[in-house]
């Protein structure tokens, strides 16, 4: 399994260094549109990556101390308050949005790029975003932050998060719900961290030539749980259950550059299965 979550490690270093350019050398930025990315879950990824890019870091950064400044900045980019009827909270976050948007020149993203299909309430995109705001309201310089954690818990509690009290009774804007804290599950903690944290560990390692940094990155995987996902059910169908998320990556790897990809020739794996056959 060694080689492939090498392979893997590689691959994701290489797409990293793709938005690092776009990013303009930024970590920082590169960091937090990773981790928008990877909030979208798969379903809205996409969408979470294109609004990320519409954020203008460095105007946001001057009202980081104002949670709800940030909210509107956040909301209003993802193209959400282009309503002109709603509750008060969102009649107020719309009017601070026009404000700031006319201070900094701000164009918001297309909403109907936002899926809402088969997801959970606690996985619509409000929800996501009123946690990445919160998070980037109190974190500030998250990845210095991270990198400078020692422990896999210690990762948790920094990206744990929460909401704005509104977003305690609400899934949306509009009508209310139960209240309820809208934190993140443990199942999504671990896959922000082997989808952005890890490789953020792993890239920036090779960046500073600091090993200990890379050799944290294996570690986390090592301790992290494997993912449970249609590639890690299939090879446990076939006999290979992954212990730890070092082995799923690896597992999903196989999968898809080789497996699907049909390099069975260039596959250990499927090298001997050939010779046996």
């Amino acid at each position: 399994m060694t080689a492939l979550q090498m392979e893997r490690f590689e691959q994701k270093a290489t797409l990293l260094n793709e938005r690092l350019k776009r990013c303009q050398g930024n970590w920082e930025d590169a960091f937090f549109i990773t981790l928008a990315r990877n909030f979208g879950f798969g379903l809205n990824g996409d969408a979470f990556e294109t609004w990320a890019h519409r954020l203008p870091f460095r105007a946001v950064d001057k009202h980081r101390n104002d949670l709800f400044q940030i909210e509107a900045i956040f909301f209003g980019q993802a193209g959400i308050l282009e309503d002109s009827d709603g509750d008060g909270y969102y009649l107020r976050l719309k009017k601070e949005y026009t404000y700031l948007q006319h201070k900094f020149g701000l164009i918001p993203m297309d909403a109907s790029l936002w899926r809402f299909l088969r997801l959970r309430p606690a996985n619509f995109p409000h929800i996501r975003i009123a946690q990445l705001a919160c998070l980037y309201h109190r974190a500030y310089g998250l990845l210095s932050r991270i990198m400078e954690t020692e422990t896999l818990q210690g990762v948790r509690d920094i990206l744990k998060g929460g909401t704005s009290e509104y977003w305690l009774t609400h899934y949306t804007f509009g009508g209310s719900s139960p209240s309820r804290p809208k934190t993140l599950s443990n199942t999504s903690l671990d896959l922000l961290i082997i989808n952005t944290v890890v490789t953020f560990l792993y890239a920036y390692g090779l960046h500073k030539g600091n090993r200990v940094l890379c050799a944290r990155a294996g570690s986390f995987l090592e301790e992290l749980k494997a993912e449970n996902n249609y590639i890690t059910r299939m090879w446990e169908q076939c006999g290979m259950k992954a212990s730890n998320a070092a082995d799923s990556q690896a597992l999903i790897q196989l999968k898809k550059e080789y497996c699907d990809k049909k390099k069975c020739l260039y596959c250990r794996i499927g090298y001997e299965y050939l010779k046996r056959s």
